[in-house]
């Protein structure tokens, strides 16, 4: 009787780790019911009121990944029909944002050369940011709409998720200047790659809190006035204080600085998430993929 406790206990204790193993993603209540404690910043639909104003965004994310080459993977960020409505005729508004990354566990180039090729190890990622329809104003009588901005990036956090972005890089972009009564053109800002934008982004493990800087700045050619310096700066810093049903509500503090207008905005707001795309009953890994499928690649 003795040996068979014993043999007992040892197989019990061999089982529980996996059994028992605990979700730090999904919380469990005293009826056996799951709820979420991790939360994914990169897929959602939200609405957003504070100081700023009024506004809501559409944010997607997700990779791409080869069968044939399992080292690397392509990070697609898009952020979509993106508005702010200010109670003082102010409005910023974007129509997509798209930043795609190329991670590679082994990153390299490869020279041909005349005789033996030879392959350079990169320290960072490489990828690109395009983005168009980005219309604001913050007077009756004057607005701007950027037409389309693009960018080559080199990322240095060179992570396979998203939780980390140190990227930098070359911009060029196409702005409008406008007279809204009446509307007519009255200057065109074009920035053929002589700016460059530097971008730091930080999510906790969790999703819990989120920390972006982004500064661009270089010289710009105006149709009124010729090359001209400009910069801009603006700094954000989510923290999701509850969760409601799943959908977490967050205060955001954010920032904003253009010398272009010599304008100056900071503010708080709450962001409440209609839609994401975590499910509490599925674990997931840092890349959103269900924690099975990605122990089985």
């Amino acid at each position: 009787m003795g040996t068979a406790k014993i043999t007992f206990v040892i197989v019990a204790a061999l089982a529980a780790p996996s059994s028992a193993l605990a979700d730090p993603c999904t919380g469990v209540t005293g009826a056996g019911g799951r709820f979420a404690t991790c939360f994914d910043l990169g897929n959602r639909a939200s609405v957003t009121a504070g100081t700023d104003g009024i506004g809501g965004s559409i944010l997607v994310r997700h990779v791409i990944e080869f069968d044939d080459e399992p080292d690397l993977v392509w990070k697609l960020e898009h952020t979509m029909l993106e508005a702010t409505h200010g109670f003082e005729d102010r409005f910023s508004g974007l129509l997509y944002r798209g930043r795609f990354l190329r991670h590679a566990r082994d990153g390299h180039i490869l020279l041909p050369g005349l005789g033996q090729p030879k392959k350079i190890f990169l320290p960072f990622d490489i990828g690109a940011l395009a983005e168009v329809g980005n219309l604001s104003w913050r007077t009756p009588t004057e607005a701007r709409l950027g037409v389309v901005k693009t960018a080559l990036l080199v990322d240095l956090s060179r992570t396979r998720g998203f939780r980390r972005r140190f990227a930098f890089g070359p911009v060029g972009r196409w702005d409008i200047d406008l007279d809204r009564e009446p509307v007519a053109i009255a200057n065109h800002a074009v920035a053929p790659f002589s700016t460059m934008l530097a971008n730091v982004h930080l999510e906790s493990s969790s999703g819990l809190n989120a920390f972006d800087v982004r500064v661009e700045a270089g010289t710009v050619w105006h149709t009124e006035g010729g090359w001209k310096p400009e910069a801009t700066a603006e700094a954000s810093f989510e923290r999701i204080m509850i969760a409601v049903n799943d959908h977490p509500i967050a205060l955001v503090f954010s920032a904003k600085h253009e010398t272009a207008t010599n304008d100056t905005t900071a503010g708080v707001s709450a962001r409440v998430v209609l839609f994401d795309r975590r499910d509490p009953r599925v674990r997931l890994d840092p890349l959103g993929k269900p924690a099975e499928q990605a122990a089985i690649r």
